[in-house]
């Protein structure tokens, strides 16, 4: 979609470098077009490496793994961990893919080669936090001494048996019986 619009703005301003003044909407395109450029970055030699954060990455093919690299990884454009947003080819096109290699016993995630997660390594996360769980049990308890004994919670005072209502005259109370008390 950008490469389309550079090549409409590249037609457009075409006729303006024959032009020794630019016309007001034709300046507008030439500085939205070196804008745009701006923010490209050229791929000279697709058969040389491009590295990003220590690792070296491909174009089309070029890559060979070796007994260091063994493993080889593929990052399609289309994968939202795509280093390269802003890359173009010399001949005007955008790159699909980019392959790089990883060392012995490491996967690919993303641009990225990781630790694979083995089962020493899951046995040992597992004892870990098993450890980090007694340590936690042992160490976080309150003392014996600090601590106050349950006390059973205690009934309020009872209330009057009667009840007044303001509105009855005082020989119309109504009376109720007192619930039972609780034994200690």
């Amino acid at each position: 979609m950008r490469l389309l619009l550079i090549l409409t703005l590249l037609a457009s301003t075409s006729t303006a470098s024959t032009e020794t003044t630019l016309s007001p909407f034709q300046q507008q395109n030439m500085d939205l077009l070196l804008n745009i450029l701006k923010e490209y970055k050229v791929i000279e030699e697709p058969s040389h490496p491009i590295f990003y954060q220590g690792v070296a990455f491909y174009w089309y093919g070029a890559y060979t793994p070796s007994p260091d690299h063994p493993q080889t990884c593929i990052i399609m454009a289309s994968h939202p961990d795509w280093p390269f947003v802003g890359n173009i080819f010399k001949n005007g096109t955008l790159p699909t893919s980019a392959i790089f290699g990883c060392h012995q016993g490491k996967t690919c995630r993303g641009a990225k080669c990781v630790e694979q997660l083995s089962h020493s390594n899951v046995v040992t996360y597992t004892l870990l936090g098993i450890v980090l769980f007694l340590v936690v049990c042992l160490f976080g308890r309150e003392k014996k001494t600090e601590q106050r004994p349950m006390e059973r919670p205690c009934r309020g005072p009872p209330r009057d048996p009667s009840f007044d209502n303001i509105f009855l005259p005082q020989e119309h109370r109504v009376r109720f019986d007192l619930p039972p008390r609780y034994s200690e």
